[in-house]
């Protein structure tokens, strides 16, 4: 069975592991084999637990010719589980009173007569904190991303753009076959994005997001081609003579400290977020975090294995087109030996049938 499986219809399989009276399964980056986590069905939830650093070693030296940046290491691994949710950020609960505050800003004319906008950093994008973390939950109010306002700089598009650039080639795939164990999983990387690229159109997705369902406000600056700092300082500047000209107030969401320098001397609000100093190793989370995790190791590392199911998810392949990007989907493959393939097919063939019959 093959089929292109959005990440909601990803969920279709953790109920199938359900139904078959399976417990847990183990999830394994296609390279060299290594587990990279282990699912555990619970009651209430799915128990996560994670593999340690030593354990996704990258088995391959600097001088030979695949290079070995082309397999995610545990930085990759690391990003995966934030931008899942799976970990927080270090000072989570102080992002979230500041968030707040701004929200009741936006709402009190009393705290603030004038309208709230958010703006992210670069950075950010790659962690899908807009469409990703909210809505986020109080004692008292709920708070979701359409309370706000935002901003988006055409120098964080430029960014990410400038790294949507690379493809396998053939070669690569002999290359990558002689050093690794991935075998014919290779063949639906021909002409699929290398690392660099898959993660750039992962964070696209984020812009898109703010563009499209938070119909963010554009706001034009120049980029340096050369000096990264420097186009700190000038989105910094373009916001802040954004909000003069408009009469509004901004806060802008970065991991950078030396973003918080430029915002501070400008005089605009900000927050940066901080990295996990440690990672869990074993977790309860719900299913969509589950689902959040197995599209997102997906994409980056090309595609992963679900051996328990004889299954394997890919994030990239051949004919990936955007709205897959969009939708977050994988393509699945799945052995007719495996245990779910009969009654997933089923449940696909009934779910299309319906969404044909509504569109």
């Amino acid at each position: 069975m093959r089929e292109i499986m959005t990440k909601d219809q990803l969920m279709m399989v953790l109920n199938e592991l359900r139904n078959e009276g399976i417990d847990e399964i183990e999830v394994v980056e296609p390279y060299f084999e290594n587990r990279l986590l282990k699912i555990a069905l619970k009651e209430d939830g799915y128990e996560i637990e994670l593999s340690g650093k030593d354990d996704l070693e990258v088995p391959i030296g600097r001088g030979q010719y695949w290079d070995h940046k082309e397999i995610p290491g545990f930085n990759e691994y690391k990003e995966c589980l934030i931008s899942s949710a799976f970990v927080d950020f270090e000072n989570w609960t102080d992002f979230k009173e500041w968030i707040k505050y701004q929200y009741r800003s936006e709402k009190d004319p009393g705290l603030s007569s004038e309208a709230v906008f958010l703006s992210i950093d670069t950075n950010i994008a790659y962690y899908r904190l807009i469409s990703r973390r909210f809505p986020l939950r109080y004692e008292d109010v709920t708070v979701v991303a359409k309370d706000f306002d935002y901003l988006l700089s055409s120098i964080v598009e430029g960014e990410i753009d400038h790294h949507i650039r690379y493809k396998y080639g053939r070669e690569d795939m002999k290359l990558m076959c002689l050093h690794t164990e991935i075998g014919d999983i290779r063949h639906e990387f021909r002409n699929r994005g290398t690392l660099e690229t898959r993660k750039a159109k992962f964070a696209t997705q984020e812009l898109n997001y703010l563009r499209g369902e938070l119909n963010a406000a554009r706001v034009k600056a120049d980029a340096s081609k050369t000096d990264a700092e420097r186009n700190d300082i000038r989105i910094v500047e373009s916001l802040e003579d954004f909000t003069w000209d408009k009469n509004i107030d901004v806060g802008i969401i970065s991991t950078d400290r030396n973003m918080a320098n430029h915002a501070e001397n400008s005089e605009i609000a900000f927050f940066i977020l901080e990295m996990p100093p440690s990672i869990p190793k074993r977790k309860t989370v719900d299913a969509s975090i589950v689902l959040n995790l197995l599209h997102d190791l997906a994409l980056m590392y090309g595609a992963i294995r679900l051996p328990k199911l004889s299954t394997v998810l890919f994030g990239i392949w051949g004919g990936k087109k955007d709205k897959d990007y969009h939708d977050e989907s994988v393509l699945a493959w799945i052995n007719p030996s495996s245990s779910i393939e009969r009654s997933l097919k089923r449940d696909l063939s009934i779910t299309n049938s319906l969404q044909t019959e509504q569109s």
